[in-house]
């Protein structure tokens, strides 16, 4: 079973598809701020925290290259 939300998953391959660098979490979130995607973005913050989880972000993006082979 999938970690990463579906949602997510989808957005991420939007911005891979898009030329964005998927090895940079702020290339992947300025691309998703301009999507207006807030909500996709809070996903990768740790839980009651303003700290940006680096493995969450790393695992979905595995995830999602997974996916896309």
């Amino acid at each position: 079973m999938s970690k990463t939300p579906e949602h997510i998953l989808m957005k991420l391959a939007d911005a891979n598809q898009a030329g964005i660098d998927m090895t940079s979490p702020k290339a992947v979130v300025t691309f998703l701020l301009a999507q207006g995607e807030k909500d996709s973005i809070l996903f990768f913050y740790k839980p009651n925290s303003v700290e940006f989880d680096f493995d969450k972000f790393n695992a979905a993006v595995a995830e999602m290259n997974e996916r896309k082979n």
